[in-house]
């Protein structure tokens, strides 16, 4: 769309320069000038036109009557529409090309600002005779990129879907102070609303330090209990950590004393109880009975070493 507008300044120029030459002051030339610019099926912008001192001299008192409504016909192509050259009077006549170049432009206003575009809407506007003739103009459009558009006929109502405008109507000098006003308008909601996103994001941010502070503690007394939880049977056992190991683990001592090498000694004690039976040699000669215990029962067999044995006999 951006090209279609320079395309369109560029086919202005010519006539700009026409009306800034010192050849330009008959109101008959300027009035062939505006119906030439007007009639330019590559020419859609005009304000640069208008701005002219030359074509502003129409406005003059001293102007003839039949050159004095080329300037208002020259406005209304500018930021006009086809029912606002047909309810002014004293008007040109337009041609073909004219007419056909003011219901585009018409076009591009009407498809801005109504919603929905229905066919009954557009013929009226246009003062189109038939539904062919605006499916024409529509078509003239589309593949002169003044919009984006699709037909569709078979809707009730039948429609067209425009999706894009070029930006190709000046903008009426007496609307600029409500342009002004709604941008700043425009500017200040704007405005209310980054303050109002600033101070939320603010807010998530607090409630996040604070929910994170909050994690953290409970974190920390939950390493607390569960090192009380570890520590308590050990505790109800009776079990103290002791010295560490050569590997570097703490030993555990039973709450007793004298574990460790106090059973072996035990176990050695018992054997020298007097259990009824005496060691041969032991200082008795006499002997009721006889019997030789072998302490290597349970040894492997065929182990060529010899064990000790004990002769032990019952005290008559």
């Amino acid at each position: 769309m951006d090209q279609t507008h320079a395309k369109a300044l560029e086919a202005l120029q010519p006539f700009i320069h026409l009306a800034n030459s010192t050849s330009a002051t008959s109101p008959r030339f300027i009035a062939n000038l505006i119906t030439n610019a007007t009639s330019n099926p590559q020419t859609y912008v005009f304000a640069e036109l208008l701005e002219s001192p030359t074509i502003q001299s129409l406005r003059s008192p001293d102007t003839p009557a039949e050159f004095q409504g080329y300037l208002t016909l020259l406005e209304i192509f500018a930021w006009g529409t086809w029912q606002e050259y047909q309810a002014t009077p004293n008007l040109p006549k337009l041609s073909a090309e004219q007419a056909l170049k003011l219901r585009l432009l018409s076009l591009l206003s009407l498809s801005a600002t109504t919603k929905p575009l229905t066919y009954s809407a557009l013929t009226t506007a246009l003062s189109l005779p038939s539904t062919a003739d605006l499916e024409s103009l529509v078509t003239t459009a589309i593949y002169a990129s003044l919009i984006t558009a699709r037909l569709s006929p078979a809707t009730n109502p039948p429609t067209v879907n425009v999706t894009a405008v070029a930006p190709l109507r000046d903008v009426q000098p007496q609307s600029l102070p409500k342009m002004i006003s709604l941008l700043t308008e425009w500017e200040t909601r704007c405005g209310e609303v980054v303050a109002d996103l600033e101070a939320e994001i603010a807010r998530i941010k607090t409630d996040a330090a604070k929910h994170h502070a909050k994690e953290q503690s409970h974190q920390i007394l939950l390493e607390e209990a569960v090192q009380r939880q570890a520590a308590s049977p050990l505790e109800d056992a009776g079990v103290t950590a002791g010295p560490r190991s050569r590997g570097g683990k703490p030993g555990l001592n039973a709450g007793r004393r004298g574990a460790g090498s106090g059973g072996n000694k035990r176990e050695a004690d018992d054997f020298d109880e007097d259990d009824g039976f005496f060691e041969a040699g032991d200082g008795g000669a006499e002997l009721g009975s006889r019997m030789d215990i072998d302490e290597g029962a349970g040894s492997r067999a065929g182990s060529s070493s010899r064990h000790s044995k004990r002769v032990l006999g019952r005290m008559s």
